[in-house]
């Protein structure tokens, strides 16, 4: 019963970002004493700009995985992948999954999830003591942290299957997805132009590093927004028109190399009537028709948040403000920085995947959408903003390298240590971060002592973050 309950409740509300943010702001509009068809209005609005949103994000992944499944079947290769879906899937396969073996398994997982939620309302309540500003609404990320961290642990240390364990994991979600969130607030304040909004994705660590290091390698005032195109070039200010380009130049050249009949197999659109050289073309041209339907989204979502929001920050959670989909951002820079930072952490990823090759490493990987293109994506526009053109070229390669390279060992650290073959890594950055230090210790020390340091440790850095940014820390709260 109990667990029907929990997974009903998670299931329906608590794991779907766009009601989560629909209920938010109409909770909002409310506080701030607007009538109820303004407020129902507004909700209707963010909860359909985000969903319209979600089309875009997954109109890129159905469009990419043909292409990525068609390059390992060309060239023959078995490899784990560098992808968080693949890594979930195979935690709850029906046949040799976790749950074959702890069944209820989703009860404790659902407690986890629940109690983290509770963990960042009651720091964002009494930001007073904890400084921390920022709610976080994607609950599905966070939900799936809960199941794959308790998974791991239980991987790691099979004792770790109880409530002691379950309770601290929710405790230290929680104040991750608070803290973490926390550390974007400055970097997309000046990113937004004072949106009052921050990111709670799975590279929050990657902003705050990225703010921090992109002024190193370039330029601010080199961004692409400053960058003037002379004559034929000009064509490229337009995002539909740099986005296919771009496009076509790295996923053309691939596709090029795996061929009409390998592409065949994995893409029923593509026909032997269907000129090749027409179905990269179309391809490309799609990936720039989601960006589009991804930042009119967007634009529609933020609209209502930041507004209802307000009655968040004035009448019930003072000095909050929310945490969204890394997604948002991408309306906020020229439309061909996502794109380019996706290439570039591709580019990255192939040198590393390069290196496993020629150092023969024991697990080959190969690159998934998911981690590839929104953490670069991501961390490009943030590197732009910051450090201009260069640093939105230099970081994302650099990322991608990192991806392959932190994959690569955290497989070999469950098959040595343990001898269990995980089939996937999610290298998004804060995986590649938090994540290793979190199960490296859990598994030397103990899980729950390594929980309780963490969130001890992340809460004190809170607390220093706030003294190096005390002058502007609520400046959200006088707009």
């Amino acid at each position: 019963m109990l667990n029907t309950i929990f997974q009903s409740i998670s299931t329906n509300i608590l794991t779907q970002p766009a009601y989560i943010i629909g209920l938010m702001v109409l909770i909002g509009m409310l506080a701030l004493k607007k009538t109820w068809y303004e407020s129902l209005s507004s909700m209707i609005k963010a909860t359909a700009g985000y969903l319209i949103l979600s089309i875009g994000s997954g109109g890129f992944t159905s469009t990419f995985r043909p292409i990525i499944n068609a390059l390992a079947s060309k060239f023959h290769i078995t490899a784990s992948l560098i992808d968080t879906y693949t890594q979930q899937a195979q935690m709850t396969d029906p046949e040799t999954g976790f749950f074959i073996n702890f069944p209820d398994a989703m009860v404790y997982i659902s407690v986890a999830f629940v109690i983290s939620i509770v963990v960042n309302f009651l720091l964002v309540g009494f930001n007073k003591l904890t400084k921390i500003r920022t709610l976080y609404t994607t609950g599905h990320v966070i939900q799936s942290y809960t199941m794959i961290w308790f998974w791991f642990l239980v991987i790691l240390n099979p004792g770790s299957y109880n409530w002691v364990t379950t309770i601290m994991l929710g405790i230290f979600a929680g104040c991750w997805a608070a803290v973490g969130s926390n550390f974007t607030v400055e970097a997309t304040q000046r990113l937004t132009g004072g949106a009052n909004f921050a990111v709670g994705h799975q590279e929050m660590l990657g902003i705050l590093i990225t703010d921090k290091l992109s002024p190193k390698f370039g330029n601010p005032k080199d961004s692409f927004e400053n960058l003037k195109l002379p004559g034929w070039l000009s064509i490229f200010t337009d995002n539909v028109v740099s986005t296919t380009v771009l496009m076509f130049v790295f996923m053309g050249i691939v596709m090029g190399f795996i061929g009409p009949e390998t592409m065949m197999e994995f893409d029923p659109s593509l026909t032997p009537a269907t000129w090749y050289i027409m179905y990269i073309f179309k391809t490309c041209v799609n990936f720039s028709i989601y960006m589009v339907i991804l930042l009119t989204g967007v634009r529609m979502m933020v609209g209502e948040l930041t507004k209802a929001f307000r009655g968040f920050s004035d009448k019930l959670l003072k000095g909050s403000m929310p945490a969204v989909d890394c997604a948002v951002t991408y309306s906020f820079v020229s439309g061909n920085v996502p794109v380019l930072g996706f290439a570039m952490g591709l580019v990255g990823e192939l040198i590393g995947i390069a290196g496993l090759l020629i150092f023969k490493a024991p697990i080959l990987l190969l690159p998934a959408f998911i981690p590839l293109f929104f953490d670069n994506a991501t961390i490009a526009c943030f590197a732009n903003k910051a450090g201009g053109r260069k640093a939105a070229i230099i970081i994302p390669l650099l990322n991608g390298v990192f991806q392959v390279v932190v994959s690569e060992l955290m497989l070999l650290f469950f098959q040595n240590s343990v001898g269990f073959h995980l089939n996937a890594w999610g290298a998004f950055f804060d995986n590649n971060t938090l994540l290793p230090v979190f199960l490296v210790g859990s598994k030397l020390l103990n899980p729950i002592v390594i929980m309780i340091l963490l969130c001890v440790i992340m809460l004190v850095l809170t607390q220093l973050y706030y003294k190096k940014h005390k002058e502007h820390y609520w400046d959200h709260m006088n707009i």
